[in-house]
């Protein structure tokens, strides 16, 4: 008799864990994807959980780098963020070249603005990719 009570109130308790998990998901909202930049521009996005630590990587199609961005301060109770970033050289020697811009959501490892990666960083959410061309 209790064997028929527990199972159902331990399927129960394991349901309601499971469906009390939200995916963590982070989002570019500006620039829109195929934009033109400047050297400069302002990234902003979403993140569905405001107490994450979110990064912005910029990869110059034309190499093999991925370059961390200065760190993001996700300010708003709505999960809303905003970070200046660099989009290739200074002055007009990547004017017209095309860059990738992603950010990632509690990246594993430690990344630190300057940092150059090998690849996107493994991380807990990423964002969709953001193709870019600096003018």
């Amino acid at each position: 008799m209790t064997r028929k009570i527990v199972l159902p109130i331990v399927l129960l308790a394991v349901t309601v864990l499971i469906a009390g998990e939200e995916q963590l998901n982070v989002r570019i909202t500006v620039p829109a994807d195929k934009s033109q930049v400047t050297e400069q521009p302002s990234i902003e996005g979403t993140v569905s959980d405001a107490n994450v630590t979110v990064w912005v990587v910029v990869h110059p199609m034309e190499t093999s780098g991925y370059w961390v961005q200065p760190s993001v301060n996700v300010t708003k109770k709505d999960g809303s963020w905003k970070v200046m970033i660099y989009v290739g050289r200074s002055g007009k020697v990547d004017v017209g070249k095309q860059f990738e811009i992603m950010a990632f959501a509690n990246p594993k490892g430690s990344l630190k603005e300057g940092d150059m990666l090998e690849n996107w960083p493994e991380a807990q959410a990423k964002s969709q990719v953001i193709e870019v061309t600096r003018r």
